[in-house]
């Protein structure tokens, strides 16, 4: 045995894992990886790896051609090898890139979880698919659901505080390396991950909000068209619908101006003009006026909107992000807080908002 022989303390964890995956990809043990690249030897994962690109969000497609013998370490990942040639469509091949990556870091992160036997983690609370209630539920719609619902599992096991064991932190990197794929900021999520775990998984989460709207729609569009319906494919303008929905949905759903001003005693003129000057947050949906719920907070006998407001707001309209960027903003957790910034504005930290609203918007830059 040579005496430089590498051994897996001498290589990062988040490398080992990535390099682990390709290796696999292509069909080769990690030795037989890294040796082509050290000797400059073209790689067959590398050379036919695709993307598909949709509504501006880069999905990594993988052609996978693995031996038998390759099924080692994680073979619960085997679900992706099995991934059957559909590039006669590009949605199905989304969809079942998704729901592969998805359902094989569940898998790890609860074998994390289990290894250092983490007791506290809650599971998300499962939410009705209210755009699917006036259909007939089907086996199909019951997978889709089930695969939602999972995102929503590993998004929140990515923001969970938890003290892993060495064994527990391999698993969960190999589920970070894994979801990676599914974004089109894995490079830098990887060069973050190295230097930065925690921030790196609670940013990782926020892609995986994004990914999950886009399978969503994907899904729903496929179910259509291959369902018969003579459906077509969805406007630019429907599909931002179906996104700003599923956001507001996230966010605990929304009321139109006349229920909000109802709650705040005000008329609707009234809110109409706060949420124009920002005191009020208000967004544009399709062509109506739709105010977040968690905006409008208790107070005595009363209800008012919480305190802060036109700071944000007026951040993200002068600086052209918008107010659905807004929302997502204020919805995930922030790095900086270390929790929502909807939460954080419900408890007066108003400052600390806007300092991470401006982090948030690159305003802080030069």
């Amino acid at each position: 045995m040579s005496n430089h022989t590498i051994s897996v303390p001498d290589i990062d964890p988040v490398v080992r894992a990535a390099a682990e995956l390709h290796a696999r990809e292509a069909g080769k043990t990690l030795s037989q990886y890294l040796a082509d690249l050290v000797f400059n030897h073209p790689v067959a994962g590398d050379l036919n790896r695709g993307f598909l690109t949709r509504a501006g969000h880069q999905w990594r497609l993988n052609h996978h051609s693995v031996d038998s013998e390759e099924f080692q370490h994680w073979n619960m990942r085997v679900g992706d090898t099995l991934l059957p040639d559909v590039s006669a469509s590009p949605t199905l091949n989304l969809v079942l890139v998704f729901n592969s990556r998805l359902q094989s870091a569940a898998l790890l992160m609860g074998a994390a979880f289990h290894e250092a036997s983490v007791s506290d983690f809650e599971l998300p609370r499962q939410r009705s698919s209210v755009h699917r209630t006036q259909k007939r539920r089907t086996w199909y719609s019951h997978i889709v659901d089930d695969c939602l619902a999972r995102s929503r599992e590993v998004r929140q096991a990515l923001l969970h505080r938890w003290t892993p064991t060495p064994r527990a932190e391999q698993l969960a990197i190999d589920a970070f390396v894994l979801l990676t794929e599914l974004t089109p900021a894995r490079a830098e999520l990887l060069r973050l991950c190295q230097y930065d775990r925690a921030r790196a998984f609670s940013t990782l989460a926020k892609h995986i909000d994004l990914a999950a709207d886009q399978f969503q729609l994907s899904a729903d569009l496929l179910a259509e068209v291959e369902g018969g319906s003579g459906a077509v494919a969805m406007s630019d303008e429907q599909r931002f619908v179906a996104i700003s929905t599923a956001l507001l949905d996230r966010s605990g759903g929304g009321v139109s101006l006349t229920e909000g001003a109802k709650m705040l005693g005000i008329t609707r003129q009234a809110l109409h003009k706060r949420v124009k000057l920002g005191s009020a947050f208000g967004l544009m949906l399709g062509s109506e006026i739709v105010l977040p719920k968690f905006q409008f907070v208790t107070d005595g006998n009363g209800t008012r909107l919480v305190e802060g407001l036109v700071k944000i707001t007026k951040l993200f309209d002068d600086s052209g992000a918008g107010r659905w960027s807004m929302l997502q903003f204020l919805i995930d957790i922030d790095p900086n807080l270390a929790d929502t910034p909807q939460r954080i504005l419900a408890v007066a930290r108003i400052d600390d908002v806007v300092t991470a609203a401006k982090a948030y918007l690159g305003l802080n830059e030069g």
